[in-house]
């Protein structure tokens, strides 16, 4: 599962971001190739995930174990430096490694101006944060391939974009086969925090627009934050009992067995007639690489258990 507090703390400055458009915080307006030299550096695992579905190699990324278990696709390839930890990265490090640019989530704005003094900066954000003010939803999937689509062109490789929304368009069609003869239940999509806490993936979500896509609804109508999400208590989950659970982290496979044997839990539709999904991880918020490897783990594993 994501690192999901340290993740959180990223709201405050992205809200603000958000607002702005992409060229204002893109440090200056000039593409850059991607194969210039110096290389383009992502501070943030999002940038890291960007850059990697577009063909390029980062000069650095910050905690790339953590990376290779939380965040896995796209896999980041041996030798590539580790640059620190994502709130605070080593600075002389990334003086010694000269990029030729950084892409970055916005979360390091205490440091920018000394960022931008080592190269400069470019904004990329996959989420719309702004999608949950008032209620309202506006389409994520579109967002974060806008979003995506910019970042390629102001990097001077505007097919790479192409070709990955290629590849989701082909993630959704192989998913919807896979999916033909399955009863479409409505889905609580969450992952387990603890022994009674989820957090659940509500209608401004990523994952709204692909099960819209898919056909499927979101069990889930209660209110979600700004990143599309709310932590309730498993209680809260009986609103569809008709309904399966998509519970994203493996490590959740545990935890929904132990509250199956409590009595408080036991009687859960879903828990009781084993209509539960386990996905590996997926960075909730990550834009169009998220998408592809949630619509395949979905189109993968929900016929086995919801068949």
């Amino acid at each position: 599962m994501p690192d999901i507090a340290g993740d959180l703390d990223r709201r405050r400055f992205l809200r603000m971001a958000s607002a702005l458009p992409f060229g204002l915080l893109a440090g200056g307006v000039r593409p850059v190739r991607a194969k210039d030299a110096g290389g383009v550096c992502a501070l943030d695992w999002t940038s890291a995930q960007a850059l990697l579905s577009l063909g390029i190699v980062p000069r650095g990324l910050p905690e790339i174990d953590r990376y290779r278990r939380s965040v896995i696709e796209p896999a980041v390839p041996d030798g590539v430096p580790d640059i620190g930890a994502r709130a605070e990265p080593n600075l002389e490090l990334l003086d010694r490694l000269a990029p030729a640019r950084f892409v970055s989530d916005g979360m390091l704005s205490a440091v920018r101006g000394r960022l931008e003094r080592i190269a400069p900066l470019t904004l990329y954000q996959p989420f719309d944060t702004r999608s949950a003010e008032g209620g309202g939803w506006s389409g994520q999937l579109a967002f974060a391939i806008a979003s995506l689509r910019g970042l390629a062109g102001d990097l001077g490789v505007p097919e790479a974009a192409d070709r990955a929304v290629g590849r989701l368009d082909h993630a959704l069609e192989e998913a919807r086969d896979r999916l033909s003869g399955t009863a479409r239940r409505p889905l609580y999509v969450l992952s387990v925090l603890d022994g009674r806490r989820v957090l659940i993936h509500g209608r401004n979500s990523l994952y709204q627009e692909i099960l819209d896509r898919l056909g499927i609804g979101n069990a889930w109508t209660g209110p979600s934050g700004p990143y599309g999400h709310a932590t309730v208590t498993m209680d809260r989950l009986t609103g569809r009992p008709d309904a399966g659970l998509v519970n994203i982290g493996s490590e959740g496979q545990r935890a929904l067995e132990a509250l199956a044997g409590l009595p408080l839990f036991a009687g859960l539709p879903f828990l009781r007639e084993g209509r539960v999904t386990i996905l590996p991880p997926i960075l909730f918020y990550g834009g169009v690489p998220t998408a592809e490897r949630f619509v395949r783990l979905l189109g993968e594993r929900l016929p086995q258990s919801h068949g």
